[in-house]
């Protein structure tokens, strides 16, 4: 079990022990097993609880902005219980022997939470040296360029600026062509929060997704510029005299509302409207569920029929129904009826975010793509101010209240989409596992704050890292090895037939960490598996096939030579030189006869211990030349050879890295390209040039091997002179004419 996000870090820059924060003699009980427990000793740091285990050589870090609770249960026999919940569904119990250091240790977990934004751990994250500070700027109007907004029906408005007009929207907003700026002001006044209805996405046939939050209308207000910009709206679409209000709140919710002066349009008002609830619960039911859904992943050895009662009752996987029920339904009516529809919830940044995100989801094949995914997210979720500072609870002050999976039932509906159609989508679950996580985590400036305005205010492009430039450097990590652009799904609108029996539990989401019940292999990373372990063997055979030829070329160069000494000596009657038949015997060897003869000198063994003991190279730069005169030493061929790993340790082997880091669902494998063992992030190197690889390109080594690899080259090349080619090839002719008296 680990709780630490497994990034490369510096233990300089990470480890900070606190004054008199140590725990020792602390017990950890397995969950499935309660008579196995492991004793060790918890650290505090400024950044990270750490709990270590000195017979295992066992670590687990835990992020303080990702603890969700520290809660001190009732003493026992065996010491006083202090449980640990993370955001990312990570949960331990440590049983501490003395009731003062748990009480202790419980105080201060609480204080270590950040109290303000400017506190937060992005501000103080020291990343690895490949990950700069640099932020790739998001334009929203590139965005909507892509979507061939402005036109003649839609224009760009800067009225909301400097945030004047609504400061949780974007500083411009895309509206109607034949909108006026009192429209807007009118329309922004009746709309809650001064959210006014925005184009957020415009379909090739001209039917166009609007948002905005509920009017305050109560029981009969109305508002003409509100009723006017609606009109507009509905204009810009020449298919169709109507247009779909959805309000994807519970119909006895938005009534509700009316009694407190806000509520949902009247119809008679507002003409040529289909209004339409999309019943979606409020973030206080969802908050409930999820914490059903956790109760039941945290029983201990629950029966089945407990484990499977205990998850229907959290309703959590009709929540996530009920949100994609009413995204298809959106890309129902803008793909087939071809209608413009505007999206509301109450604040118009939760429930209104989901759909609209998905249904775009379900229309544009560009946001399947990885870079899609992260404008489509940049554009519904951050531009347009979904809370989720307040929703994932970053900072002490945060009201517990207001927090609410509202981010991850969109990733799980995401997820839900990939099971369905599992080549259309070029991201993997570990991507999505991965937004999750450090939405909450605060690693990055992107999630931080409940708005734009708020990341401003806060500079966090000028003073944290990027989610997304991580991503980008790590971006083979996060492919679907499924992805086919070719297949009709992957290019066409998704509009799926969801049953009761379609969804499925995300069990490597919310039991990550609970590695015995999770499969030790799945489909998607064996893929990856073996398409890594192709492309190293391709690339491999392509050097041996060069090197054969090469060889070859050398036989025949010796083969000639012979047998023109061989023609220039008088023949005598019936008697053959001694020479003849070794002369005759190369002459007939077949093309690959000299391979094998090579290769029968170069132990096949090719663990890493025996592999720094072959001697390097002279020169490297094989796949730089076209030369046949560049004439390949022995010792060469043998460095070449030992430097790839021919077999790879299958994912399902190991269940901890050499670092001690415990593998699980969510945390990428790396088979060293030298040695073929499983490592983790930290002690993989991305940067290494084998030399057994024909197309010199920079293949996945573990820091051992690496070291071996550059030590080995500096000393050769210390120790070697520079030899010619014609020199090389004395010594390689020399060679064979050994190996061909040896055959005989």
């Amino acid at each position: 079990m680990v709780a630490y996000f497994w990034f490369n870090f510096s233990y300089n820059n990470e480890i900070r022990i606190l004054d008199d924060a140590k725990v020792q003699n602390v017990r950890v009980v397995d969950r499935f097993n309660n008579r196995q427990h492991i004793i060790g000793t918890i650290y505090l740091t400024d950044k990270h609880l750490i709990f270590v285990d000195p017979e295992g050589k066992r670590e687990t870090w835990i992020l303080h902005s990702l603890i969700l609770s520290a809660d001190k249960l009732p003493t026992t026999q065996q010491g006083c219980p202090l449980r640990v919940r993370t955001k990312h569904f990570f949960s331990i119990e440590f049983i501490i022997p003395k009731e003062r250091d748990c009480v202790e240790l419980h105080a201060t977990l609480n204080q270590l939470k950040a109290e303000s934004h400017e506190k937060l751990y992005c501000y103080l994250y020291q990343a690895p040296n490949y990950l700069e500070k640099i932020w790739d700027p998001f334009l929203l109007a590139t965005e909507y360029m892509r979507m061939g907004v402005p036109n003649r029906d839609w224009k760009v408005e800067d009225s909301n600026s400097n945030f004047d007009m609504c400061d949780t929207y974007p500083p411009i907003i895309y509206v109607p062509m034949s909108t006026t700026k009192q429209m807007l002001i009118g329309s922004s006044k009746f709309r809650s929060r001064g959210r006014l209805p925005v184009l957020t996405y415009l379909h090739p046939n001209g039917a166009s997704i609007t948002r905005c939050s509920q009017p305050l209308s109560g029981f009969s207000a109305r508002c003409l510029e509100d009723e006017q910009l609606l009109q507009s709206i509905l204009k810009t679409n020449s298919h169709s005299s109507t247009m779909y209000i959805i309000d994807t709140r519970p119909r006895i919710n938005a009534v509700a509302n009316r009694a407190a002066g806000k509520g949902y349009e009247n119809e008679d008002y507002y003409s040529n409207i289909q209004f339409k609830f999309c019943p979606i619960e409020n973030i206080h039911v969802m908050r409930g569920s999820l914490q059903k859904v956790l109760d039941a992943c945290e029983m201990k050895n629950p029966s089945m029929n407990q484990y499977l009662n205990a998850l229907d009752s959290s309703s959590w996987l009709q929540h996530i129904k009920a949100v994609l029920d009413a995204a298809i339904f959106i890309a129902r009516a803008i793909d087939i009826e071809k209608k413009n529809v505007l999206v509301h919830c109450s604040d118009g940044w939760d429930r209104t975010a989901q759909c609209c995100s998905l249904s775009s989801l379900l229309l544009c094949p560009y946001y399947r793509s990885i870079h899609g995914f992260r404008m489509l997210i940049e554009k519904e979720w951050l531009s347009f101010g979904h809370k989720f500072s307040d929703r994932c609870g970053h900072t002490r002050t945060s009201d517990n209240k207001e927090q609410s999976p509202v981010f991850l039932q969109f990733v799980e509906v995401v997820w839900q989409l990939t099971q369905i159609y599992p080549t259309a989508f070029e991201f993997n679950e570990r991507f999505l596992i991965s937004l999750h996580d450090h939405s909450h985590s605060c690693q990055y400036g992107n999630f931080v704050g409940n708005c734009e305005k708020d990341r401003l205010d806060l500079g966090v492009k000028e003073r944290t890292y990027s989610y997304w430039n991580y991503i980008l450097q790590n971006v083979n990590d996060f492919k679907n090895p499924l992805f086919r652009p070719q297949s009709t799904y992957a290019s066409e609108v998704l509009l799926p037939t969801i049953h009761s029996q379609t969804l499925k539990f995300w069990m490597n989401m919310y039991h990550r960490f609970d590695g015995s019940i999770l499969p030790k292999e799945n489909i998607p990373n064996t893929l990856t598996h073996l398409i890594d372990h192709t492309a190293a063997l391709n690339d491999h055979a392509r050097l041996l096939e060069k090197r054969i030829r090469e060889l070859r070329t050398i036989l025949e160069n010796v083969n000639e030579q012979t047998n023109h000494s061989t023609t220039s000596l008088p023949e005598q009657d019936g008697n053959l030189s001694e020479t003849e038949p070794s002369q005759t015997a190369n002459k007939n060897l077949p093309p690959l006869s000299l391979s094998s003869d090579v290769e029968s000198g170069i132990n096949s063994d090719y663990s890493p211990s025996d592999r720094t003991s072959v001697s390097p190279p002279l020169n490297l730069q094989h796949q730089l030349s076209g030369e046949i005169n560049d004439i390949p030493t022995i010792e060469r061929i043998a460095f070449e050879l030992n430097s790839i790993a021919l077999d790879w340790r299958s994912y399902q082997a190991p269940l901890h890295c050499t670092c001690s880091l415990p593998f699980d669902s969510a945390q990428r494998k790396y088979n060293c390209w030298r040695c073929g063992e499983n490592f983790c992030i930290r002690c993989i190197e991305h940067g290494v040039r084998l030399p057994g690889l024909y197309s010199n390109s920079l293949a996945p080594v573990c820091k051992t091997c690496a070291r071996s690899i550059k030590s080995s080259l500096s000393m050769f090349e210390n120790s070697t002179p520079n030899k010619s080619n014609d020199q090389k090839q004395t010594e390689m002719k020399s060679s064979l004419s050994i190996n061909d008296e040896n055959k005989i």
